[in-house]
């Protein structure tokens, strides 16, 4: 079987691919383009590839559908372990986490910066209530104990990013954009993610055995 060599979203880097099925296109005589069915040889994940040949310099333009990714999403960010077990307000939360993980893989980055402002200020709005700023969300937000002083510093850096694209068309990197999304994780994993599989931990763990009483 023909084999290529291709990006793969679940393993996250080139692997090489078996071609499913392939078919061939001439549109017009300036290019030729190949559309092919491919499976990973690593993990069997399925996409389409589309390749287009310029007739005039040979050269090759590559495409593919899903867009590859580059970051995964934590595994708590599903529906299955998050979303649709909680109500209906965190699982709002956890559509839009996916959408900018999706933003970011489609090369939207301003899009991505914009939903990542909104998702942090939508948790805060979620713990502590619509105050009248940012900042005033951020104190009460850190008051209550859902993050650390460092945290602060890094959400208010993040929600900058959001504000520049927003209103100055900023364009961040997908550098920075990893850098955001490190602090979204940071704060959602221990409100969200890590504390349904935390709970289920301490039933497990046997109770402590009494002391026996001094004499």
């Amino acid at each position: 079987m023909k084999t290529v060599y291709a990006p793969c979203s679940s393993c996250i880097r080139k692997t090489k691919h078996e071609v499913l099925f392939e078919t061939h296109q001439q549109r017009d005589e300036e290019t030729r383009d190949t559309y092919a069915l491919i499976s990973c040889g690593g993990c069997s994940t399925v996409s389409m590839g589309h390749q287009r040949l310029w007739v005039d310099d040979g050269s090759i333009d590559h495409s593919y559908y899903p867009s590859p990714v580059s970051r995964k999403a934590p595994s708590w960010t599903s529906f299955s372990s998050w979303g649709l077990m909680k109500n209906k307000e965190e699982g709002a939360l956890s559509a839009l986490l996916l959408e900018v993980f999706q933003a970011v893989d489609g090369g939207q980055y301003r899009l991505a910066a914009m939903g990542i402002r909104a998702l942090l200020e939508q948790v805060m709005i979620a713990k502590v209530g619509d105050l009248p700023t940012f900042d005033a969300k951020l104190d009460e937000f850190q008051k209550k104990g859902y993050i650390s002083l460092i945290q602060r510093d890094s959400m208010r850096a993040t929600l900058d990013v959001g504000d520049a694209a927003m209103h100055r068309g900023f364009l961040p990197t997908e550098q920075e954009l990893n850098v955001a999304l490190d602090v979204v994780e940071g704060v959602f994993a221990p409100i969200f993610g890590h504390k349904t599989e935390a709970e289920k931990l301490a039933d497990r763990v046997p109770p402590r055995p009494q002391r026996p009483p001094k004499s």
